[in-house]
């Protein structure tokens, strides 16, 4: 009996694991073969860095550790919001009928988390290296510095994801994503600020200690209030 179960566990488990996998090679697969989102991206942070770059040097202005960590994190903000914007609106009408009959609503949203996360990444560390290629790096500790991209990428993504969701099924408009997402972001860009300038100045992890847990109990109170509320919402 005890076998049985352990069995059909494992087989749940499999199913589940190969829906995940399915799930997010079907997202890549698709942005792979278009590279629509990659590239706007891409654009996107190379511009606004470049932009700001050639503000700065008209100006001839000095750009102190402060303002490279303010400038950072505005372009990880503004180019979360282009990885976010086509997550659920890309989809065909059909597809929803067929993940609906098809796949979990909890599955879903677990693979369209995962891979928000990996692309909000990988557009924050190209923000970094080519900021720190244009005005150079303050960081002072890099392994601070990475962790608090880390934890600003999941609460960023998974807080956009849900709201993502929302604007789709509100007639996908655009407009509420922005609207609704910026007074949401508004912590967690507090603690990433904060946590930021420790890493900047080489303050040490007792300092930061504090600020990571709360940035942790914020991503999770995020990744939860997207489990819990998007099966009400896929059920519309």
């Amino acid at each position: 009996m005890i076998f049985t179960n352990l069995a059909e566990d494992y087989i749940k488990n499999l199913t589940f694991v190969s829906q995940l996998r399915t799930l997010l090679w079907k997202d890549f697969r698709l942005e792979f073969r278009q590279k629509v989102l990659t590239a706007t991206v891409f654009l996107f942070v190379v511009s606004a860095c470049f932009t700001i770059y050639q503000v700065f040097i008209a100006g001839r202005a000095r750009v102190n550790p402060l303002v490279w960590n303010a400038v950072f994190w505005l372009v990880v903000l503004f180019s979360s919001f282009q990885v976010v914007s086509r997550s659920f609106t890309k989809e065909l009408d059909q597809q929803y009928w067929y993940y609906y009959f098809q796949v979990k609503a909890e599955l879903l949203i677990l693979s369209k988390l995962i891979y928000h996360i990996f692309i909000l990444n990988i557009s924050a560390l190209m923000a970094w290296l080519f900021l720190s290629l244009l005005f150079g790096n303050p960081v002072q500790d890099g392994i601070m510095f990475f962790c608090v991209i880390e934890l600003g990428c999941i609460g960023i993504a998974s807080a956009l994801t849900l709201i993502s969701a929302i604007s789709a099924k509100a007639g996908k408009n655009a407009t509420l994503l922005p609207v609704l997402g910026f007074p949401v972001l508004i912590p967690t860009l507090m603690l990433v600020i904060r946590l930021s300038v420790t890493s900047l100045d080489a303050l040490g992890w007792d300092m930061a200690w504090k600020n990571i847990w709360t940035l942790l109990g914020l991503d999770f109170i995020m990744i939860a209030l997207s489990f819990i509320l998007f099966p009400y919402l896929w059920r519309q």
